[in-house]
Order: C-alpha cells, then sequence, then structure tokens
C-alpha cells in the first residue's frame, strides 16, 4: 500500500465515524410555556422548585410571562424568575433543580438569561452540574441573552440558583436545553491513523537510508 493510499483510506474512515458520532443528544429541554403561571411556583416535569413546596421564610421562584401581570420580556413567552414572592432576606433567593440526574460526561447547555427589569440592584444566578458551576451576574437593565456552556463534570442535577437575600425581583430564566457531546468516535480512528502514517514514515525513511548504504 502506498503512503497517498494510507492517508486517503485514514481521511474517509475519520471522515465516517465524525458524521456518525460528532452530534450533540438533547437529554433535557424546557421552555416553560406549557406550565400555568404561578407565584411561588413549584415546578413542573423538567424542574422542581427547591424547597418544594416553598414556604414563608424560604427561597422560592415565579412562573410569569405572557398575558400575566407580570411580563417583563413581552415575546417570550413563559419564563422563571428566580426571586420568588416568599419574603426578603432569604439567602439563597430561589432555586431550581433538574428532575432528572445526568452522568458524567461532557455536555453543553444553553439558556436566556435577563435581568430582574425592574431596577432592583444586579442579581448573580449560579449554574451547577456535579463539579461543574458558573456565575452570571447581570444589572437589572440587561437584556434576555442567549448563553452557551460547554463543559465536562462528574454528573448530577442541572441548578439554576439566584443568589440572595432576596428581594422578590430575580434574574430572568428561559429556554433551557442541555445536550450531552460526547467524544466523536472519529477521535480514537485519527489518533490511530496518525500513528499508522507515522510508521509508514518511518519505513519510507528506513527504506532511503538502506539504500544510501548500499
Amino acid at each position: 500500500m502506498s503512503f497517498r493510499m494510507a492517508v486517503g483510506g485514514i481521511a474517509l474512515l475519520v471522515g465516517a465515524a465524525w458524521s456518525q458520532n460528532s452530534y450533540a443528544s438533547v437529554v433535557l429541554s424546557d421552555n416553560f410555556n406549557s406550565d400555568t403561571q404561578m407565584l411561588n411556583w413549584t415546578g413542573d416535569s423538567t424542574f422542581t422548585v427547591v424547597p418544594d413546596p416553598p414556604a414563608q421564610g424560604q427561597s422560592s421562584v415565579d412562573l410569569i410571562g405572557v398575558g400575566g401581570p407580570y411580563d417583563f420580556y413581552p415575546g417570550n413567552g413563559n419564563y422563571v424568575d428566580l426571586d420568588g414572592t416568599t419574603g426578603n432576606g432569604n439567602n439563597p433567593a430561589g432555586v431550581i433543580k433538574s428532575n432528572a440526574a445526568f452522568a458524567a460526561g461532557q455536555y453543553s447547555l444553553t439558556f436566556d438569561l435577563g435581568g430582574n427589569a425592574r431596577g432592583a440592584s444586579a442579581q448573580t444566578t449560579t449554574i451547577t452540574l456535579g463539579s461543574y458551576t458558573d456565575a452570571i451576574t447581570l444589572n437589572s437593565g440587561d437584556p434576555l441573552t442567549l448563553y452557551t456552556l460547554n463543559f465536562t463534570t462528574t454528573g448530577g442535577n442541572l441548578t439554576f440558583t439566584d443568589q440572595g437575600p432576596s428581594d422578590q425581583q430575580g434574574n430572568i430564566l428561559d429556554n433551557v436545553t442541555l445536550s450531552s457531546t460526547p467524544i466523536p468516535a472519529a477521535l480514537p480512528l485519527f489518533a490511530g491513523g496518525l500513528g499508522i502514517l507515522g510508521l509508514f514514515g518511518l519505513r519510507k525513511k528506513r527504506k532511503g537510508l538502506d539504500t544510501l548504504a548500499a
């Protein structure tokens, strides 16, 4: 087999494996639009509010939006106010936690997050999944913005936490999607292919040295 044929064969193998295995698989999705709006919302089939049910003096969230009295981002359906109406001074202000736990691995998380839109002070939302954590601080007037977080984690439940003390004016969360992004099977093939190419190069080099020695 020639060196050129080997390169071509490896490229075909890598291309085939990449096309079949490099896609992401959605493991969680929630836009909250099918849920009933509620102050002190308790959650849905995807997320549970912690604690559940909420009580005075505990953290809570509200589900608000289109058609209701609290539509701070018109045109975006329903969304979660991460600081609910259970009083002031709670810490954290509000927490939602995925009902499903996820295995260790690589993930891509997308969501829309906006400021409280009511003139309150800046609020910080912490995102956690197992060993992975990140925090986003937004001012009141910051628009609803798409965020994408790519990470590796030990696995666990996905949580969004609005840090306290609560003032009933939290950051706004919408359109949460979590996708598993496994390492494509093409990568081991690619590594193996590089090894093969290295052997071909070494053989050619040795053959050249043998020719010179003769």
